[in-house]
């Protein structure tokens, strides 16, 4: 089932993210601006104010998990029977790890080019092996490889990946309420991890769980044709908690809390976008076929984007001896890993794509 909201949404996350982060190698920062004001044009302090709302733009992460709980759950939805779990597992992997595994090995090649020509951190053969096998959350407290912070959500993916044939079979055996109070265990003790500081909050699936699992609660609703009628209180609510949301982050709020502000806001704005809002993305329409696209490269585009920042931003430094003072610089980047991410998807991600669904119709007896 083809949704082109899906798409655009996951295109904005993808779009969203990157911006977030180009900010880290590509641009000053608006704390240095505001703080020495006469050294930067009028232009670029005024520019510097624009890049508020995009501070807390790496927290669309929380899209990417709702909408992927609602994709991953759209095709058993409403069957009311467990899949074949054989041909899901050769499609969930193949759908993240061959693009995964390129990307830390492109990203070893990285830190190890920077190392030799500038000097820098020596990559560590232990994290980068860690991060290969989608271990680094668990035996290294959430420390990431430097070239590439943000694959720590990857693997919190596939944790979830792992996590939903059981919830799928609590839902049809033992009832929806069962999996609810599954779900809310596993959110009670992610919630724990971080009261308690029992270890690493932020990089296993338990936090994530309840997000995922809203996507999950749509698909189902949707296929059925049950999902409640969307009324002004909804879209009052999304505005709220998205505005609330976002002053709480500039506020400095801790992520833990966002996260989950973000998280409502991401599955109100899905169930907006299932309901009334999906007569606004008619797939003639110039700007849905633009962001479908998007939407297509987004997993290659959030794979590449941060190590891309990080050559780009060396090299910058090394030709003009400073980061780049305007904004439009790192907006710029944003736009530039586009290209860069449709050729990995390429030849990546889309035939390893297709390995998946011929290996999984194997498995399920059809002809390849």
């Amino acid at each position: 089932m083809k949704l082109p909201a899906v798409d655009v949404l996951r295109g904005i996350a993808a779009l969203g993210v990157a911006w977030y982060h180009s900010r880290v190698d590509l641009w000053v920062g608006f704390k240095a601006i505001q703080a020495n004001p006469a050294d930067f044009s009028v232009f670029d302090r005024v520019l510097s104010w624009l890049s508020l709302p995009v501070s807390q733009m790496g927290s669309m992460v929380m899209l990417f998990f709702v909408l992927s709980g609602f994709c991953i759950h759209l095709p058993a939805a409403g069957k009311n029977r467990m899949p074949g779990w054989w041909a899901y597992a050769a499609r969930r992997f193949f759908r993240i790890y061959p693009a995964y595994l390129a990307t830390v090995g492109f990203c070893l090649a990285g830190a190890w080019g920077l190392h030799v020509a500038a000097g820098g951190v020596f990559p560590d053969p232990g994290l980068y092996a860690a991060t290969a096998t989608m271990l680094q959350n668990w035996i290294f407290d959430g420390r990431q490889i430097g070239m590439n912070p943000s694959l720590w959500s990857i693997p919190v993916e596939a944790e979830l990946y792992l996590v939903y044939p059981l919830l799928l079979w609590i839902s049809l055996r033992l009832g929806f309420r069962a999996a609810v109070f599954f779900t809310l265990a596993c959110t009670a003790y992610g919630a724990s991890l971080f009261f308690f500081g029992w270890g690493n909050s932020y990089g296993t699936f338990f936090k994530y769980a309840v997000i995922w699992n809203s996507g999950a609660w749509l698909a189902e609703r949707f296929v059925c044709g049950t999902l409640p009628r969307w009324t002004p209180w909804h879209a009052v609510a999304i505005l709220g908690v998205f505005g609330c949301t976002m002053l709480a982050g500039l506020a400095g709020a801790d992520v833990f809390y966002l996260h989950y502000g973000w998280a409502f806001s991401s599955f109100l704005l899905l169930w907006w976008a299932l309901g009334p809002g999906a007569r606004f993305f008619a797939p003639t329409a110039w700007w849905v076929r633009m962001l479908v696209f998007f939407g297509t490269v987004s997993y290659s585009i959030y794979l590449l984007h941060f190590p891309l920042f990080r050559l780009a931003g060396a090299a910058w430094v090394s030709t003009f001896g400073s980061k780049p003072e305007s904004f439009l610089v790192p907006t710029l980047g944003t736009l530039l890993v586009v290209p860069v991410a449709w050729i990995f998807y390429r030849l990546v991600e889309h035939p390893s794509h297709e390995l998946g669904r011929r290996t999984a119709r194997t498995l399920e007896g059809r002809p390849a």
